[in-house]
């Protein structure tokens, strides 16, 4: 017997599906190119020094974040403040591997270019030239080292803290500075961007995160000396490189804190190349040239190519409900 069976509509979602937020994307990228670039080029006319503006600079998308919110009408639940997102689990293995994969991928960039012959080994050399250059200061000071405490002593003791503070208090300090750029690219670009795809979203905040940095490169030789526009080239390499890197802390833990530690351990260790290698072109080299970078880009391509860089099931998707239609 036939029987006449009516299948039930699928049921609909309880809610919208999440969709990409272009105007506050917009805003928040204007807004964060503008305040970054106008503390960075004003200071700079007014002689400021470098490490002062570059640093100040840094808040400039959290800055533009704030306002965007403001502006849109949204609040603060998907911009990642917990430390651990809802329903996240294995907080410390994440936290974990933000603390130790930037000193192993710069690790793997030294080994890469002793490797292949791009730079090599120079740490006795450089202890030496930064001795000569503490006793030719102290000379012109007319000052002198304490009776059988030696120049070199003296830089090696210095080197020893530098590196102890690297992996601690000097991460800790970063974080107020990498703070300033997360809770804006990780707390507000990426999950506005989300909806694309993680891949896609880790792309597009790498690549306007890499042009963010074009005043520092291009007139003050940013990482890149001597290189102004292949310079910033490079740059947006190496931010999609660690954009997705980033990326995926974020989405794994659903907070911004883990790629906020782990951008602060890059900046606090991003100098041990400089300390043991031989000098070579910013464009090749260790940390940022294309040797240092291979590591990067390999984890990344490997995060992609795995599927780890999923938004879902990860809370950072912003809702089509939760974005206000504002007259701009």
């Amino acid at each position: 017997m036939d029987a006449d069976v009516t299948k039930p509509p699928p049921a609909e979602s309880s809610s919208p599906a999440p969709t990409v937020d272009w105007p506050g994307i917009a805003l928040f990228t204007v807004l964060a190119f503008a305040i970054s670039w106008t503390i960075w080029l004003g200071l700079r006319a007014l002689g400021v020094p470098f490490p002062l503006r570059a640093s100040l600079g840094m808040f400039g998308p959290a800055l533009a974040a704030l306002l965007a919110r403001l502006v849109r009408r949204q609040g603060l639940s998907d911009a990642g403040l917990r430390l651990v997102g809802r329903g996240r689990s294995g907080a410390f293995r994440i936290y974990l591997a933000a603390y130790l994969i930037p000193p192993l991928l710069i690790a793997a960039g030294i080994v890469l270019a002793l490797l292949t012959g791009v730079q090599h080994w120079a740490f006795a050399e450089n202890l030496q030239a930064s001795a000569r250059a503490t006793t030719d200061a102290l000379a012109r000071s007319g000052q002198q080292l304490p009776p059988g405490y030696s120049a070199q002593q003296q830089v090696l003791s210095g080197v020893l803290i530098s590196i102890a503070l690297a992996f601690t208090l000097g991460i800790l300090f970063n974080m107020i500075f990498t703070f300033g750029e997360e809770f804006g690219w990780r707390g507000y670009l990426l999950p506005r961007l989300s909806p694309l795809g993680g891949i896609y979203a880790a792309i597009i905040t790498g690549i306007i995160w890499g042009l963010w940095h074009a005043p520092v490169i291009v007139l003050d030789g940013y990482n890149y000396p001597g290189h102004p526009w292949l310079g910033l080239g490079m740059m947006v390499i190496a931010t999609v490189s660690l954009s997705m890197i980033f990326a995926w802390l974020r989405f794994r833990s659903g907070s911004i804190w883990p790629s906020t530690l782990a951008h602060a351990a890059i900046n606090a260790q991003d100098g041990f190349g400089l300390l043991l290698l031989s000098r070579a072109d910013s464009l090749l080299g260790v940390p940022f040239g294309i040797i240092g970078l291979v590591p990067v880009i390999a984890l990344a391509i490997w995060l992609a190519a795995t599927g780890r860089l999923k938004p879902q099931p990860d809370n950072v998707a912003v809702p089509a409900s939760s974005i206000e239609p504002t007259s701009m």
